[in-house]
């Protein structure tokens, strides 16, 4: 069996090929404080357990290992897993991501510098708001919800294009993706083991609702109308970008919470 080789310091995921010289004060802190946070979780005896028990097909020494494996580019060198085989990683990856807090952040870790990029291109444009902080939030929905069945190739630069779009690219900001993903969704605590009647946060219970009824009872179509929903789109736009009348939107909305209301209700029994 091979032994996992923990990166050393040159190489690690902790954000260090990040530049943040030409980010604003609040934007540079707070990648600064996922840097520290990640540097904190990466060795932890209990996460790395739970990384190894993801069978991702890579020695996992450490969370850093995770994200190299992804293809991360640590300090100009050559990713741990390059090409296709860095984005089979992130695939699968992903897909764990809908149901796993850690493995959500680990893809997070890997975005970071691509982030860091769009923020600087978008810092005088954002409107007065931390272009980082918007593109974190929007990045987590991303992750939480990423269709790799149906869109399994460059996952990375995928990634970062939607979480742009989200953040910057729609008509009007909104605040309903910010809400799925909780402000203390990256505290150190939350990674802790919880008794188990813990009640869970409202937007990573949201986000595992998704990621279930998406497995299951919704389509391609359902998706689409959510996605618009939680955009804020009103029934007239909706219908529009759907190309269908404003009653056939209500008539597909509500049979849409039904099935959503259904997949909690299995999700509560189980």
């Amino acid at each position: 069996m091979s032994r996992a080789v923990n990166a050393p310091e040159t190489t690690r995921a902790d954000a260090a090929a990040m530049t943040t010289s030409l980010l604003a004060p609040s934007s540079a802190a707070a990648l600064a404080r996922l840097s520290r946070e990640w540097q904190q979780l990466s060795n932890r005896p209990a996460l790395v357990r739970q990384a190894v028990k993801w069978e991702l097909g890579v020695p996992v020494g450490s969370l850093d290992d995770v994200v190299l494996a992804t293809g991360f580019r640590a300090a100009g060198l050559r990713p741990a897993a390059p090409g296709e085989a860095g984005n089979a990683v992130l695939g699968r990856l992903l897909l764990i991501a809908r149901l796993d807090d850690l493995a959500a952040r680990a893809i997070l870790q890997r975005l970071l510098p691509g982030l860091a990029s769009i923020a600087r291109r978008w810092e005088r444009r954002a409107g007065g708001t931390d272009p980082v902080e918007e593109l974190i939030g929007a990045a987590w929905f991303v992750i939480r919800t990423y269709p790799v069945e149906r869109r399994p190739h460059h996952l990375a630069a995928q990634l970062l294009r939607d979480a742009e779009y989200h953040a910057f690219l729609r008509q009007r900001r909104r605040t309903a993706v910010h809400e799925l993903m909780p402000s203390d969704t990256f505290d150190l605590d939350h990674f802790a083991v919880h008794p188990d009647d813990q009640p869970l946060d409202p937007g990573v219970e949201l986000a595992e609702l998704v990621a279930a009824a998406s497995r299951s009872v919704l389509s391609e179509r359902d998706l689409q109308l959510l996605t618009l929903l939680l955009d804020g789109r009103s029934p007239s736009e909706v219908a529009a970008v759907m190309r269908v009348s404003v009653r056939s939107v209500s008539n597909h909305r509500d049979g849409l919470v039904s099935r959503l209301r259904q997949t909690a209700r299995g999700l509560a029994a189980a």
